[in-house]
């Protein structure tokens, strides 16, 4: 994060009431790569170690080093909730480091920070803010405090590690240098700013190009006390030679990471191989489904749509068709496709709040399909401006919510369509509670036949909803599945998140909920568990619903954590697991990774927006994506293909 950027770049949040700070601590000395999922004390979002690039974040001799050669790198930073910690502009507390700048000077001394700590302030819209920074040019250190800085302590900081300590007590702050206080007490200041709580290492502003090196050799922080390091007995972290971690923040929602990978590998799911490219998914793809992919191809991939009128544009709309669903085959006869249209590009962030969805019908095998049109819901008042009871076209929007874009065949015959879409508020606005990056709640989408049989009629059910403090990004990308022997039940599984969450105790796993009408009326969203009750983590992200035809299992697929999600990261690693059709919860003896984070892959690499099918041939699943940011030689398009039994 940049404090420059911080008032121009963040998202605000309303106000929230943060409660008492607790006893904890947690001492890193950097034994291990700090990118490492489930490493002690905790997992730092950085670039893992790499000891032969000269820019690089890097393990050297015992201690984390930051150098760059005529560039730049992106900071270290933690939460403070992942780190065990809750701060307050009440809580007394100590921080210190080990420190040492080895070589070079940087562009700007805020690219060298020693230590920075942020947290909501209690003042609502306000950031409460401690950095050093330090200037190797002028041989200075510099309390950054709030929106001001303080009068630049004179200190050489090169050569051994050196031990700098922030403390604070009663709103204020001292700086220690090598055991004596160079700096303080100051009132602890802030800016107007929203931001999460958390800690950084490295640099704190953008821009700028420099050569430089610097080192940690350990990083401790502890709520129990403001101790001046004086030599008498208090805390001393520069002797630890273990990492010491700390205890979880009271009330933040917990699952056990561990709990869904400490089992022997189940016999009845194996991951055979992952094969390059999409070639073997491609082919696996019914008949029908390649036939609409010519269609869709060969149709225009902009319109004009006379219907849809926006403040900032005159005359027709033209908008974007994007035809990449899978048509479901009702029939030998009848087939239904959806397309997607928007006046931008089909990305969640770009695109979201202009998506609306359109249909065409085949009665023909999927030959031929009829003229697109936009999906309405049947009734009074309805209409391609205002297709279903909360969307209004140029107000907000609504989108499938499988990925990739399926329907539902029911066992009455009817469709079923899960969507998501942008909430308005009472004043007809983008309700977006938290200012997470999107905000959306589901419905479902509900075809029947017509009485001549040709064209489907749509209805909509009622929202699906949770609040912003069990999901500060709401629902949305789901997998729905009619389950096994029992007509008219809907299982479905649903995305929520705790992005921009700033207290620490809002849970990111998924969600479920249960139809027993056939999709019209569906159960209050509860966490997705294992069947045992045992709960897991889930970042922000898509899952599935697939049954095998060979086993009659259904199976959900999706990314399982290792530790307590941000937002959507981490995206690995995939994983496959049955679901208990009884309970409604995965059974967690079956979980099996499908692929995970290798060695030589970045720290933030993704292993999501898959899709899945049976090979009818060998009645093995087929996964298929895009391994991003994937090493050398395991990036890009990839197949895994598993044998279920």
């Amino acid at each position: 994060m940049s404090v420059g950027r911080c008032l121009s770049s963040l998202i605000v949040l309303p106000a929230l009431t943060v409660g008492p700070a607790v006893a904890a601590h947690f001492t890193d000395i950097f034994a291990d790569d700090p990118s490492a999922l489930g490493r002690c004390p905790f997992t730092w979002s950085i670039s893992p170690p790499d000891h032969r690039a000269a820019t690089a974040w890097d393990l050297v001799n015992g201690a984390l080093e930051y150098r760059t050669q005529d560039s730049r790198l992106r900071e270290a930073s933690v939460f403070m909730w992942d780190a065990g910690v809750e701060v307050t502009d009440d809580t007394t507390w100590s921080l210190e480091v080990g420190f040492r700048h080895v070589s070079g000077t940087p562009a700007t001394p805020q690219h060298e920070a020693v230590v920075y700590a942020g947290w909501p302030a209690d003042v609502p819209g306000q950031y409460s803010l401690l950095a050093l920074v330090y200037d190797a040019a002028r041989a200075e250190l510099t309390l950054l405090n709030g929106g001001g800085k303080e009068a630049p302590i004179a200190c050489d900081l090169t050569g051994d590690f050196h031990l700098i300590r922030l403390t604070v007590r009663g709103r204020q702050v001292r700086v220690y240098v090598e055991g004596k206080l160079r700096s303080g007490p100051h009132p602890v200041g802030s800016l107007a700013c929203e931001s999460p709580a958390w800690f950084i290492l490295g640099p704190i502003t953008a821009g700028g190009s420099s050569t430089f090196r610097c080192q940690w050799r350990h990083f401790a922080f502890t709520d129990e006390g403001a101790f001046a390091p004086d030599g008498r007995p208090g805390w001393d972290p520069s002797r630890e030679r273990k990492p010491v971690a700390a205890a979880p923040v009271p009330g933040s929602p917990m699952a056990d990471p561990a709990a869904a990978f400490d089992h022997p590998p189940c016999p009845n799911i194996r991951v055979l191989g992952r094969e390059p490219g999409r070639e073997r998914y491609d082919a696996a793809s019914p008949e029908y489904v390649s036939r609409w992919n010519e269609i869709g191809a060969a149709r225009p991939a902009k319109i004009e749509v006379p219907d849809y009128r926006y403040p900032d544009e005159a005359g027709p709309s033209r908008q974007n068709v994007y035809r990449f669903t899978i048509p479901l085959r009702l029939d030998d006869r009848r087939l239904v496709a959806m397309m997607l249209l928007t006046r931008g590009i089909d990305d969640t962030i770009a695109g979201f709040m202009d998506y609306k969805l359109w249909y065409c019908m085949s009665l023909d095998g999927g030959l031929t399909y009829d003229q697109e049109r936009p999906l309405v819901q049947r009734g009074v008042g309805f209409s391609a401006t205002h297709p279903i009871e909360q969307v209004w076209i140029g107000k907000n929007s609504f989108v499938f919510a499988t990925l990739p874009p399926t329907l539902l065949r029911m066992s009455n015959g009817e469709v079923f369509l899960p969507c998501y879409y942008a909430p308005l508020d009472e004043n007809g606005g983008y309700y977006n509670p938290r200012g997470t990056s999107t905000y959306s709640l589901v419905c479902g989408l509900i075809g029947t036949w017509n009485e001549a049989g040709t064209d489907l009629l749509w209805d909509v059910t009622a929202p699906i909803t949770v609040t912003p403090a069990q999901s500060t990004g709401g629902l949305s990308e789901c997998g729905v599945i009619e389950l096994a022997g029992r007509p008219g039940r809907l299982f479905m599984a649903m995305r929520g998140g705790n992005e921009l969450d700033r207290t620490g105790r809002v849970p990111c796993w998924k969600w479920k909920t249960l139809s027993t009408d056939y999709g019209r009326t569906w159960s209050r969203p509860k966490p997705l568990t294992f069947s045992d009750g045992t709960a897991f983590y889930s970042p922000t992200s898509q899952c599935s619903l697939v049954r095998s035809s060979r086993t009659g299992k259904a199976y959900w697929l999706g990314n399982i954590s290792r530790v307590r999600p941000r937002g959507g990261w981490p995206r690995y690693p995939l994983a496959i697991a049955e679901l208990d059709e009884a309970r409604l919860g995965l059974r967690r003896n079956t979980v099996t990774i499908i692929d995970d984070r290798g060695p030589e892959d970045a720290s933030d690499m993704q292993l999501s927006n898959f899709a899945c099918q049976e090979e009818a041939a060998t009645g093995r699943l087929l996964v298929t994506l895009n391994r991003l940011r994937g090493g050398p030689g395991a990036d890009g398009p990839v197949t895994y293909v598993l044998e279920v039994r």
